[in-house]
Protein backbone atom coordinates (compact mmCIF):
# COMPACT_ATOMS: atom_id res chain seq x y z
CA UNK A 1 0.00 0.00 0.00
CA UNK A 2 1.47 3.36 -1.06
CA UNK A 3 -0.28 5.43 1.57
CA UNK A 4 -3.50 5.56 3.57
CA UNK A 5 -5.76 5.93 0.52
CA UNK A 6 -5.71 3.07 -2.00
CA UNK A 7 -8.26 4.74 -4.25
CA UNK A 8 -8.52 8.48 -4.72
CA UNK A 9 -11.90 10.18 -4.34
CA UNK A 10 -10.65 12.98 -6.60
CA UNK A 11 -10.21 11.82 -10.18
CA UNK A 12 -12.99 13.65 -12.06
CA UNK A 13 -11.81 15.12 -15.36
CA UNK A 14 -13.48 17.04 -18.21
CA UNK A 15 -15.85 14.97 -20.41
CA UNK A 16 -17.03 12.93 -17.41
CA UNK A 17 -20.53 13.37 -15.96
CA UNK A 18 -19.09 14.44 -12.61
CA UNK A 19 -17.39 17.47 -14.18
CA UNK A 20 -19.11 20.76 -13.26
CA UNK A 21 -21.37 22.40 -15.81
CA UNK A 22 -20.57 25.78 -17.34
CA UNK A 23 -23.17 27.29 -15.01
CA UNK A 24 -21.50 25.72 -11.95
CA UNK A 25 -18.07 26.97 -12.99
CA UNK A 26 -19.49 30.45 -13.54
CA UNK A 27 -21.22 30.48 -10.16
CA UNK A 28 -18.02 29.33 -8.47
CA UNK A 29 -16.06 32.06 -10.24
CA UNK A 30 -18.52 34.69 -9.08
CA UNK A 31 -18.25 33.40 -5.50
CA UNK A 32 -14.50 34.10 -5.50
CA UNK A 33 -14.75 37.50 -7.17
CA UNK A 34 -13.71 36.43 -10.67
CA UNK A 35 -10.37 34.94 -9.66
CA UNK A 36 -10.78 31.77 -11.75
CA UNK A 37 -8.34 32.06 -14.65
CA UNK A 38 -7.68 30.14 -17.88
CA UNK A 39 -4.07 28.97 -18.15
CA UNK A 40 -1.93 30.29 -20.98
CA UNK A 41 1.49 28.58 -21.20
CA UNK A 42 4.28 31.12 -20.81
CA UNK A 43 5.89 30.20 -24.14
CA UNK A 44 2.59 30.33 -26.07
CA UNK A 45 3.41 33.62 -27.89
CA UNK A 46 6.39 31.93 -29.54
CA UNK A 47 4.09 29.44 -31.26
CA UNK A 48 2.57 32.43 -33.10
CA UNK A 49 6.01 33.46 -34.39
CA UNK A 50 9.39 34.03 -32.80
CA UNK A 51 9.62 37.72 -33.75
CA UNK A 52 6.72 39.11 -31.74
CA UNK A 53 7.59 41.20 -28.69
CA UNK A 54 5.95 38.85 -26.17
CA UNK A 55 7.97 35.88 -27.45
CA UNK A 56 11.23 37.84 -27.34
CA UNK A 57 10.54 38.79 -23.74
CA UNK A 58 9.92 35.13 -22.82
CA UNK A 59 13.11 34.04 -24.58
CA UNK A 60 15.20 36.69 -22.82
CA UNK A 61 14.09 35.46 -19.40
CA UNK A 62 13.60 31.76 -20.11
CA UNK A 63 16.23 30.55 -17.65
CA UNK A 64 15.56 33.20 -14.98
CA UNK A 65 13.90 31.83 -11.85
CA UNK A 66 12.11 35.02 -10.78
CA UNK A 67 10.66 35.51 -14.28
CA UNK A 68 9.41 31.93 -14.45
CA UNK A 69 7.41 32.36 -11.23
CA UNK A 70 5.48 35.45 -12.30
CA UNK A 71 2.73 33.54 -14.09
CA UNK A 72 0.92 30.29 -13.47
CA UNK A 73 1.77 28.95 -16.95
CA UNK A 74 5.40 28.03 -16.27
CA UNK A 75 7.35 26.00 -13.75
CA UNK A 76 11.01 26.19 -12.76
CA UNK A 77 11.75 22.89 -14.52
CA UNK A 78 10.38 21.74 -17.87
CA UNK A 79 9.64 18.21 -16.61
CA UNK A 80 6.55 19.51 -14.84
CA UNK A 81 5.20 21.42 -17.84
CA UNK A 82 5.30 18.22 -19.92
CA UNK A 83 2.98 15.22 -20.18
CA UNK A 84 4.24 12.69 -22.72
CA UNK A 85 4.51 14.59 -26.01
CA UNK A 86 2.22 17.39 -24.80
CA UNK A 87 3.97 20.63 -23.84
CA UNK A 88 4.64 24.23 -24.78
CA UNK A 89 8.37 24.67 -24.22
CA UNK A 90 11.34 26.32 -25.90
CA UNK A 91 14.94 25.20 -26.29
CA UNK A 92 16.43 26.29 -22.96
CA UNK A 93 19.92 27.00 -24.31
CA UNK A 94 18.63 28.67 -27.49
CA UNK A 95 15.17 30.04 -26.70
CA UNK A 96 15.06 32.06 -29.92
CA UNK A 97 15.26 28.87 -32.02
CA UNK A 98 12.10 28.30 -34.08
CA UNK A 99 9.48 26.00 -32.54
CA UNK A 100 7.18 23.59 -34.30
CA UNK A 101 4.12 21.60 -33.40
CA UNK A 102 1.27 22.57 -31.12
CA UNK A 103 1.46 24.59 -27.93
CA UNK A 104 -0.45 22.40 -25.48
CA UNK A 105 -0.95 22.43 -21.72
CA UNK A 106 0.99 19.29 -20.85
CA UNK A 107 0.31 18.86 -17.13
CA UNK A 108 -0.56 22.51 -16.45
CA UNK A 109 -4.10 22.93 -15.14
CA UNK A 110 -6.63 24.44 -17.55
CA UNK A 111 -8.08 26.53 -14.72
CA UNK A 112 -6.38 28.07 -11.72
CA UNK A 113 -7.61 30.22 -8.86
CA UNK A 114 -5.50 33.34 -8.36
CA UNK A 115 -5.98 33.11 -4.59
CA UNK A 116 -5.73 36.31 -2.55
CA UNK A 117 -7.30 35.21 0.75
CA UNK A 118 -8.15 32.24 2.94
CA UNK A 119 -11.76 32.67 1.85
CA UNK A 120 -10.79 32.12 -1.81
CA UNK A 121 -9.05 28.92 -0.80
CA UNK A 122 -11.90 27.70 1.42
CA UNK A 123 -14.42 28.11 -1.39
CA UNK A 124 -12.11 26.36 -3.84
CA UNK A 125 -11.63 23.37 -1.54
CA UNK A 126 -15.38 23.14 -1.00
CA UNK A 127 -15.91 23.18 -4.78
CA UNK A 128 -13.40 20.43 -5.58
CA UNK A 129 -14.67 18.33 -2.69
CA UNK A 130 -18.24 18.60 -4.00
CA UNK A 131 -17.30 17.57 -7.53
CA UNK A 132 -14.45 15.12 -6.92
CA UNK A 133 -11.85 17.20 -8.77
CA UNK A 134 -8.15 16.89 -8.01
CA UNK A 135 -6.69 20.03 -6.47
CA UNK A 136 -3.07 21.17 -6.89
CA UNK A 137 -1.27 23.97 -5.05
CA UNK A 138 1.43 26.14 -6.59
CA UNK A 139 3.36 29.23 -5.54
CA UNK A 140 6.61 29.33 -7.54
CA UNK A 141 6.76 25.83 -9.03
CA UNK A 142 10.36 25.43 -7.79
CA UNK A 143 9.80 21.73 -7.26
CA UNK A 144 11.81 18.66 -8.28
CA UNK A 145 8.87 16.20 -8.02
CA UNK A 146 6.02 17.93 -9.86
CA UNK A 147 4.02 18.03 -6.63
CA UNK A 148 2.72 21.54 -7.31
CA UNK A 149 0.63 20.58 -10.32
CA UNK A 150 -1.36 17.71 -11.77
CA UNK A 151 -2.92 17.33 -15.20
CA UNK A 152 -6.66 18.13 -15.24
CA UNK A 153 -6.61 19.43 -11.66
CA UNK A 154 -7.98 22.73 -10.44
CA UNK A 155 -4.94 24.68 -9.33
CA UNK A 156 -4.72 27.04 -6.38
CA UNK A 157 -2.05 29.64 -7.20
CA UNK A 158 -0.89 31.30 -3.97
CA UNK A 159 1.79 33.45 -5.61
CA UNK A 160 -0.02 36.76 -5.10
CA UNK A 161 -0.53 36.30 -1.36
CA UNK A 162 2.24 38.80 -0.64
CA UNK A 163 1.51 40.06 2.88
CA UNK A 164 4.66 40.52 4.95
CA UNK A 165 5.11 41.91 8.50
CA UNK A 166 7.64 42.29 11.27
CA UNK A 167 6.59 41.70 14.89
CA UNK A 168 8.95 43.08 17.50
CA UNK A 169 6.97 41.05 20.03
CA UNK A 170 4.73 38.10 19.26
CA UNK A 171 2.64 35.63 21.26
CA UNK A 172 1.18 32.63 19.39
CA UNK A 173 -2.52 31.93 19.76
CA UNK A 174 -3.38 29.98 22.95
CA UNK A 175 0.32 29.91 23.97
CA UNK A 176 2.03 31.43 27.00
CA UNK A 177 5.42 31.65 25.31
CA UNK A 178 6.33 35.11 24.03
CA UNK A 179 8.78 35.77 21.21
CA UNK A 180 10.73 38.74 19.95
CA UNK A 181 11.75 39.45 16.36
CA UNK A 182 9.19 37.40 14.45
CA UNK A 183 8.58 37.53 10.70
CA UNK A 184 5.22 36.87 9.09
CA UNK A 185 4.94 36.12 5.39
CA UNK A 186 2.07 35.29 3.06
CA UNK A 187 2.15 32.05 1.09
CA UNK A 188 3.41 33.83 -2.03
CA UNK A 189 6.49 35.50 -0.56
CA UNK A 190 9.75 34.43 -2.20
CA UNK A 191 13.16 34.35 -0.57
CA UNK A 192 14.41 37.57 -2.16
CA UNK A 193 11.25 39.43 -1.20
CA UNK A 194 11.72 38.26 2.37
CA UNK A 195 15.33 39.30 2.83
CA UNK A 196 14.75 42.62 1.03
CA UNK A 197 11.94 43.41 3.50
CA UNK A 198 13.74 42.31 6.67
CA UNK A 199 17.25 43.51 5.79
CA UNK A 200 16.51 47.23 6.46
CA UNK A 201 15.16 46.09 9.84
CA UNK A 202 18.57 44.50 10.53
CA UNK A 203 17.13 41.00 10.61
CA UNK A 204 18.27 37.78 8.92
CA UNK A 205 15.92 35.14 7.51
CA UNK A 206 16.72 31.41 7.32
CA UNK A 207 16.43 31.29 3.54
CA UNK A 208 18.11 28.88 1.13
CA UNK A 209 20.28 29.37 -1.93
CA UNK A 210 17.73 30.54 -4.51
CA UNK A 211 16.04 33.93 -4.67
CA UNK A 212 12.94 32.59 -6.42
CA UNK A 213 12.01 29.88 -3.89
CA UNK A 214 8.78 30.39 -1.97
CA UNK A 215 9.56 30.19 1.75
CA UNK A 216 6.16 29.10 3.04
CA UNK A 217 5.49 26.17 0.69
CA UNK A 218 7.56 23.06 0.13
CA UNK A 219 10.69 24.80 1.43
CA UNK A 220 9.18 25.92 4.73
CA UNK A 221 7.14 22.76 5.26
CA UNK A 222 9.60 20.14 3.98
CA UNK A 223 12.74 21.34 5.80
CA UNK A 224 14.37 24.41 4.30
CA UNK A 225 18.19 24.32 4.44
CA UNK A 226 20.60 27.12 3.62
CA UNK A 227 23.71 29.00 4.73
CA UNK A 228 22.35 29.42 8.28
CA UNK A 229 21.50 25.74 8.83
CA UNK A 230 24.49 24.91 11.07
CA UNK A 231 23.90 28.10 13.10
CA UNK A 232 20.13 28.45 13.48
CA UNK A 233 18.74 25.25 12.01
CA UNK A 234 16.30 24.75 9.16
CA UNK A 235 13.29 26.88 8.25
CA UNK A 236 11.03 24.34 10.01
CA UNK A 237 13.09 24.74 13.20
CA UNK A 238 12.26 28.43 13.21
CA UNK A 239 8.52 28.10 12.54
CA UNK A 240 6.31 29.55 15.28
CA UNK A 241 2.79 29.60 13.87
CA UNK A 242 0.89 28.91 10.63
CA UNK A 243 -2.39 30.16 9.20
CA UNK A 244 -3.87 27.36 7.10
CA UNK A 245 -7.02 26.14 5.41
CA UNK A 246 -7.65 22.46 6.07
CA UNK A 247 -9.38 19.97 3.77
CA UNK A 248 -12.78 20.71 5.31
CA UNK A 249 -12.50 24.32 4.12
CA UNK A 250 -11.90 25.69 7.64
CA UNK A 251 -9.37 28.48 8.19
CA UNK A 252 -7.24 27.78 11.26
CA UNK A 253 -4.33 29.31 13.12
CA UNK A 254 -2.11 26.44 14.26
CA UNK A 255 0.91 26.20 16.53
CA UNK A 256 2.31 23.83 19.14
CA UNK A 257 -0.42 24.91 21.59
CA UNK A 258 -3.57 25.08 19.45
CA UNK A 259 -3.01 22.13 17.05
CA UNK A 260 0.25 20.47 18.12
CA UNK A 261 -0.05 17.38 15.87
CA UNK A 262 -0.88 19.27 12.68
CA UNK A 263 1.78 21.89 13.43
CA UNK A 264 4.33 19.12 14.04
CA UNK A 265 3.46 17.42 10.74
CA UNK A 266 3.64 20.62 8.71
CA UNK A 267 7.10 21.31 10.15
CA UNK A 268 8.94 18.79 7.97
CA UNK A 269 6.24 16.47 6.65
CA UNK A 270 6.03 18.28 3.32
CA UNK A 271 3.89 20.82 1.52
CA UNK A 272 0.69 20.06 -0.38
CA UNK A 273 -0.22 17.29 2.06
CA UNK A 274 -2.14 18.46 5.15
CA UNK A 275 -3.57 21.90 4.43
CA UNK A 276 -3.09 24.99 2.28
CA UNK A 277 -0.75 27.28 4.17
CA UNK A 278 -1.63 30.97 3.82
CA UNK A 279 0.71 32.63 6.36
CA UNK A 280 4.00 31.54 7.97
CA UNK A 281 5.34 33.08 11.20
CA UNK A 282 8.94 32.39 12.11
CA UNK A 283 11.94 33.44 14.15
CA UNK A 284 14.22 36.16 12.77
CA UNK A 285 17.79 36.83 13.90
CA UNK A 286 19.60 40.14 14.47
CA UNK A 287 21.86 40.73 11.50
CA UNK A 288 25.59 40.06 11.71
CA UNK A 289 28.17 40.02 8.90
CA UNK A 290 28.71 36.87 6.86
CA UNK A 291 32.26 35.54 6.62
CA UNK A 292 32.97 33.42 3.57
CA UNK A 293 35.84 31.63 1.88
CA UNK A 294 35.45 31.04 -1.85
CA UNK A 295 37.68 28.75 -3.91
CA UNK A 296 37.36 27.84 -7.57
CA UNK A 297 39.80 25.97 -9.76
CA UNK A 298 40.09 24.05 -12.99
CA UNK A 299 41.61 20.57 -12.73
CA UNK A 300 44.53 19.31 -14.81
CA UNK A 301 43.13 16.88 -17.39
CA UNK A 302 44.85 13.62 -18.41
CA UNK A 303 46.13 13.12 -21.95
CA UNK A 304 43.72 10.27 -22.55
CA UNK A 305 40.17 9.63 -21.40
CA UNK A 306 39.30 10.84 -17.89
CA UNK A 307 38.53 8.22 -15.25
CA UNK A 308 37.41 10.11 -12.15
CA UNK A 309 37.79 6.99 -9.98
CA UNK A 310 41.53 7.13 -10.75
CA UNK A 311 41.85 10.91 -10.58
CA UNK A 312 44.29 11.86 -7.82
CA UNK A 313 43.19 15.50 -7.79
CA UNK A 314 39.52 14.63 -7.27
CA UNK A 315 40.29 12.13 -4.52
CA UNK A 316 42.77 14.34 -2.70
CA UNK A 317 40.51 17.40 -2.61
CA UNK A 318 37.32 15.53 -1.67
CA UNK A 319 39.28 13.72 1.06
CA UNK A 320 40.64 17.01 2.42
CA UNK A 321 37.13 18.47 2.52
CA UNK A 322 35.77 15.42 4.33
CA UNK A 323 38.62 15.59 6.86
CA UNK A 324 37.69 19.19 7.67
CA UNK A 325 33.93 18.73 7.69
CA UNK A 326 33.39 17.95 11.38
CA UNK A 327 35.52 20.93 12.37
CA UNK A 328 33.57 23.20 10.01
CA UNK A 329 30.20 21.97 11.29
CA UNK A 330 31.14 22.29 14.96
CA UNK A 331 32.03 25.91 14.25
CA UNK A 332 28.68 26.51 12.52
CA UNK A 333 30.17 26.87 9.05
CA UNK A 334 27.97 25.93 6.11
CA UNK A 335 29.39 24.67 2.85
CA UNK A 336 28.43 24.66 -0.83
CA UNK A 337 30.76 22.31 -2.70
CA UNK A 338 30.44 21.47 -6.39
CA UNK A 339 32.73 18.93 -8.02
CA UNK A 340 32.72 18.39 -11.77
CA UNK A 341 34.95 16.39 -14.11
CA UNK A 342 37.11 19.40 -14.97
CA UNK A 343 36.63 21.94 -12.16
CA UNK A 344 35.35 22.67 -8.66
CA UNK A 345 33.57 25.42 -6.73
CA UNK A 346 33.72 25.44 -2.92
CA UNK A 347 32.29 28.10 -0.60
CA UNK A 348 32.32 28.01 3.21
CA UNK A 349 30.15 30.58 4.97
CA UNK A 350 28.86 31.50 8.43
CA UNK A 351 27.22 34.47 10.16
CA UNK A 352 29.78 35.79 12.65
CA UNK A 353 31.35 38.85 14.20
CA UNK A 354 34.60 36.90 14.66
CA UNK A 355 36.13 36.78 11.20
CA UNK A 356 39.54 35.91 12.66
CA UNK A 357 38.15 32.69 14.11
CA UNK A 358 36.51 31.85 10.77
CA UNK A 359 39.84 32.23 9.01
CA UNK A 360 41.53 30.12 11.65
CA UNK A 361 38.99 27.29 11.32
CA UNK A 362 39.25 27.28 7.52
CA UNK A 363 43.02 27.84 7.35
CA UNK A 364 43.95 24.18 6.85
CA UNK A 365 41.50 23.84 3.98
CA UNK A 366 42.68 27.16 2.49
CA UNK A 367 46.34 26.22 2.72
CA UNK A 368 45.78 22.76 1.26
CA UNK A 369 43.96 24.15 -1.78
CA UNK A 370 46.32 27.08 -2.26
CA UNK A 371 49.39 24.84 -2.34
CA UNK A 372 47.95 21.87 -4.22
CA UNK A 373 50.10 21.38 -7.34
CA UNK A 374 48.69 21.68 -10.84
CA UNK A 375 45.43 23.50 -10.11
CA UNK A 376 44.44 26.43 -12.29
CA UNK A 377 43.03 28.58 -9.48
CA UNK A 378 40.43 31.13 -10.63
CA UNK A 379 39.20 32.30 -7.21
CA UNK A 380 40.82 32.02 -3.79
CA UNK A 381 39.29 34.76 -1.68
CA UNK A 382 38.06 35.55 1.81
CA UNK A 383 35.02 37.82 2.00
CA UNK A 384 33.04 39.69 4.61
CA UNK A 385 29.49 40.44 3.46
CA UNK A 386 27.91 43.10 5.63
CA UNK A 387 24.43 42.28 4.30
CA UNK A 388 22.74 39.13 3.06
CA UNK A 389 21.95 40.82 -0.27
CA UNK A 390 25.69 41.25 -0.86
CA UNK A 391 26.21 37.52 -0.34
CA UNK A 392 23.40 36.75 -2.75
CA UNK A 393 24.85 39.05 -5.41
CA UNK A 394 28.10 37.14 -5.06
CA UNK A 395 26.35 33.79 -5.60
CA UNK A 396 24.82 35.15 -8.82
CA UNK A 397 28.21 35.28 -10.52
CA UNK A 398 28.05 32.92 -13.52
CA UNK A 399 30.54 30.33 -12.28
CA UNK A 400 28.49 29.77 -9.12
CA UNK A 401 24.98 30.32 -10.48
CA UNK A 402 25.39 27.67 -13.18
CA UNK A 403 25.26 25.05 -10.42
CA UNK A 404 21.57 25.79 -9.88
CA UNK A 405 20.00 26.34 -13.30
CA UNK A 406 16.26 26.56 -13.97
CA UNK A 407 14.23 26.67 -17.18
CA UNK A 408 15.36 23.25 -18.38
CA UNK A 409 14.63 19.61 -17.66
CA UNK A 410 16.30 18.26 -14.53
CA UNK A 411 16.95 14.80 -13.11
CA UNK A 412 18.13 14.62 -9.51
CA UNK A 413 18.86 12.19 -6.71
CA UNK A 414 20.16 12.75 -3.18
CA UNK A 415 21.40 11.09 0.00
CA UNK A 416 22.34 12.13 3.53
CA UNK A 417 25.81 11.12 4.75
CA UNK A 418 25.82 10.90 8.56
CA UNK A 419 28.45 12.10 11.02
CA UNK A 420 29.85 8.61 11.69
CA UNK A 421 31.21 8.44 8.12
CA UNK A 422 33.48 11.43 8.85
CA UNK A 423 35.12 10.23 12.07
CA UNK A 424 37.82 7.75 10.93
CA UNK A 425 40.24 7.67 7.99
CA UNK A 426 38.75 4.37 6.82
CA UNK A 427 35.20 5.76 6.70
CA UNK A 428 36.34 8.97 5.04
CA UNK A 429 38.01 6.87 2.35
CA UNK A 430 34.69 5.10 1.76
CA UNK A 431 33.02 8.48 1.29
CA UNK A 432 35.72 9.60 -1.15
CA UNK A 433 35.41 6.42 -3.19
CA UNK A 434 31.63 6.74 -3.29
CA UNK A 435 31.85 10.31 -4.60
CA UNK A 436 34.31 9.55 -7.41
CA UNK A 437 32.48 6.33 -8.34
CA UNK A 438 29.19 8.21 -8.62
CA UNK A 439 30.79 11.01 -10.62
CA UNK A 440 32.44 8.63 -13.05
CA UNK A 441 29.24 6.66 -13.63
CA UNK A 442 27.35 9.89 -14.30
CA UNK A 443 30.17 11.18 -16.53
CA UNK A 444 30.22 8.12 -18.79
CA UNK A 445 26.43 7.71 -19.03
CA UNK A 446 25.28 11.18 -20.12
CA UNK A 447 24.59 12.43 -16.60
CA UNK A 448 27.22 15.19 -16.71
CA UNK A 449 29.48 13.86 -13.97
CA UNK A 450 28.82 16.48 -11.28
CA UNK A 451 28.44 15.92 -7.53
CA UNK A 452 27.08 18.58 -5.19
CA UNK A 453 28.03 18.28 -1.52
CA UNK A 454 25.91 20.50 0.71
CA UNK A 455 26.94 21.06 4.32
CA UNK A 456 23.93 23.22 5.17
CA UNK A 457 22.04 20.94 7.53
CA UNK A 458 20.95 21.23 11.18
CA UNK A 459 23.78 19.16 12.70
CA UNK A 460 24.02 21.54 15.66
CA UNK A 461 20.27 21.21 16.30
CA UNK A 462 19.90 17.46 16.94
CA UNK A 463 16.52 17.50 18.74
CA UNK A 464 13.88 16.45 16.22
CA UNK A 465 10.94 16.08 18.61
CA UNK A 466 9.18 19.28 17.54
CA UNK A 467 9.28 18.62 13.80
CA UNK A 468 8.00 15.95 11.42
CA UNK A 469 11.31 16.11 9.56
CA UNK A 470 13.14 12.99 8.41
CA UNK A 471 15.38 12.29 11.46
CA UNK A 472 18.30 11.45 9.16
CA UNK A 473 18.63 15.15 8.33
CA UNK A 474 19.68 15.95 11.91
CA UNK A 475 22.78 13.78 11.81
CA UNK A 476 23.90 14.51 8.26
CA UNK A 477 27.25 16.09 7.50
CA UNK A 478 26.71 16.17 3.74
CA UNK A 479 23.64 16.14 1.60
CA UNK A 480 24.94 14.66 -1.64
CA UNK A 481 23.08 15.62 -4.83
CA UNK A 482 23.62 14.04 -8.24
CA UNK A 483 21.97 15.82 -11.14
CA UNK A 484 21.68 15.93 -14.92
CA UNK A 485 19.87 18.27 -17.31
CA UNK A 486 18.07 18.16 -20.65
CA UNK A 487 16.55 20.65 -23.09
CA UNK A 488 13.52 20.54 -25.39
CA UNK A 489 15.62 19.22 -28.28
CA UNK A 490 16.99 16.33 -26.19
CA UNK A 491 15.44 13.11 -27.61
CA UNK A 492 13.05 11.27 -25.29
CA UNK A 493 15.27 8.18 -25.12
CA UNK A 494 18.22 10.34 -24.04
CA UNK A 495 16.10 12.05 -21.37
CA UNK A 496 15.22 8.60 -20.07
CA UNK A 497 18.87 7.60 -20.06
CA UNK A 498 19.80 10.75 -18.11
CA UNK A 499 17.12 10.01 -15.51
CA UNK A 500 18.21 6.37 -15.19
CA UNK A 501 21.84 7.44 -14.86
CA UNK A 502 21.12 9.96 -12.10
CA UNK A 503 18.97 7.43 -10.24
CA UNK A 504 21.72 4.82 -10.44
CA UNK A 505 24.56 7.21 -9.60
CA UNK A 506 23.28 7.63 -6.02
CA UNK A 507 23.69 3.89 -5.35
CA UNK A 508 27.25 4.12 -3.95
CA UNK A 509 25.89 6.44 -1.24
CA UNK A 510 22.91 4.22 -0.52
CA UNK A 511 25.34 1.33 -0.02
CA UNK A 512 27.15 3.41 2.61
CA UNK A 513 23.92 4.37 4.41
CA UNK A 514 21.59 1.33 4.77
CA UNK A 515 18.28 2.44 6.27
CA UNK A 516 19.19 6.07 5.59
CA UNK A 517 17.44 8.71 3.58
CA UNK A 518 17.51 11.98 1.72
CA UNK A 519 15.95 15.44 1.82
CA UNK A 520 12.38 15.00 0.57
CA UNK A 521 12.59 18.19 -1.54
CA UNK A 522 15.80 17.16 -3.30
CA UNK A 523 15.50 13.44 -3.83
CA UNK A 524 14.73 11.23 -6.80
CA UNK A 525 11.10 11.27 -7.94
CA UNK A 526 11.53 7.66 -9.09
CA UNK A 527 12.60 6.51 -5.59
CA UNK A 528 10.85 3.19 -4.83
CA UNK A 529 11.60 3.14 -1.09
CA UNK A 530 10.17 6.63 -0.75
CA UNK A 531 8.52 6.34 2.69
CA UNK A 532 11.84 5.48 4.35
CA UNK A 533 14.01 7.69 2.14
CA UNK A 534 11.94 10.87 2.45
CA UNK A 535 10.34 10.56 5.90
CA UNK A 536 12.26 7.92 7.86
CA UNK A 537 10.92 6.83 11.24
CA UNK A 538 8.37 9.67 11.29
CA UNK A 539 6.29 8.28 8.43
CA UNK A 540 3.81 6.29 10.53
CA UNK A 541 3.02 9.26 12.78
CA UNK A 542 2.73 11.56 9.76
CA UNK A 543 0.17 9.17 8.26
CA UNK A 544 -1.85 9.37 11.48
CA UNK A 545 -1.99 13.16 11.26
CA UNK A 546 -2.96 12.94 7.60
CA UNK A 547 -5.82 10.57 8.42
CA UNK A 548 -7.14 12.90 11.12
CA UNK A 549 -7.10 16.17 9.14
CA UNK A 550 -7.73 14.94 5.58
CA UNK A 551 -10.03 11.92 5.85
CA UNK A 552 -11.03 11.90 2.18
CA UNK A 553 -7.53 12.35 0.74
CA UNK A 554 -8.26 15.75 -0.79
CA UNK A 555 -4.57 16.71 -0.74
CA UNK A 556 -2.53 14.29 -2.80
CA UNK A 557 0.85 14.66 -4.42
CA UNK A 558 3.55 12.41 -5.83
CA UNK A 559 5.17 10.32 -3.06
CA UNK A 560 3.87 12.62 -0.33
CA UNK A 561 2.36 11.29 2.90
CA UNK A 562 -0.88 9.50 1.92
CA UNK A 563 0.05 9.21 -1.77
CA UNK A 564 -2.43 7.05 -3.70
CA UNK A 565 0.25 5.30 -5.75
CA UNK A 566 1.09 4.43 -9.34
CA UNK A 567 -2.45 3.27 -10.13
CA UNK A 568 -3.97 6.69 -9.49
CA UNK A 569 -5.02 7.85 -13.00
CA UNK A 570 -4.14 11.46 -12.16
CA UNK A 571 -0.43 10.52 -12.23
CA UNK A 572 -0.32 9.22 -15.81
CA UNK A 573 2.09 12.01 -16.82
CA UNK A 574 4.83 10.38 -14.71
CA UNK A 575 6.75 7.94 -16.90
CA UNK A 576 7.31 5.66 -13.92
CA UNK A 577 3.61 4.70 -13.86
CA UNK A 578 3.96 3.20 -17.36
CA UNK A 579 0.48 4.50 -18.14
CA UNK A 580 -0.55 6.18 -21.34
CA UNK A 581 -0.10 9.89 -20.61
CA UNK A 582 -3.36 11.82 -20.19
CA UNK A 583 -2.43 15.48 -20.60
CA UNK A 584 -4.64 18.35 -19.53
CA UNK A 585 -7.76 18.89 -21.62
CA UNK A 586 -8.01 22.57 -22.61
CA UNK A 587 -11.15 24.39 -21.49
CA UNK A 588 -12.79 27.62 -22.55
CA UNK A 589 -13.17 30.89 -20.65
CA UNK A 590 -15.45 31.04 -17.63
CA UNK A 591 -18.14 33.70 -17.41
Amino acid sequence: MSGIFDISNYTCIPSQLCWPSTYEWSAFNQSIGGKLQVTIPWAAPCFDGMSNRECQEVGKNYMDGISRTKQYGSFEFLDWETCGESNCILNSFSPSSPVSGECSLGRLSSYYVDARSSDDISKTLNFVREHGIRVSIKNTGHDYFGRSNAANSLAIWTHNMKDIQYHKKFQPRECKTKYTNVGEIGAGIQAQEAWEFFEPLNMLVTVGAYASVGLAGGFGQGGGHGPFGPTWGLMVDNAIEFDVVTADGEARTINECSDPELFWAMRGGGGGTYAVLTSYKFQLYPAVPLSAYSFQANFPMPDGELDITESKVHKDIIRALAQNQLHFSENRIAGYNFFLPDHMVSIQITPTTDDANFKDVTSQWHDFLTNYPGLNITDNTYHIFQKFSEWHDFTETPSIARNGPVGLGLSESGRFLPKKLFTTPADIEKVVNAVVTAMQFSHTNRGGGSAQLYATGPHNHPDNRKTGLNPAFRDSMWEVIMGGVWASNTPLDVRTQIQNTISASIQPFKALTPGGGCYMNEGDWTEENWQQAFFGANYKRLVGVKRRYDRSGLFNCWKCVGWTGYEDPMYSCYAQTRKRPSPTIPLGPVG
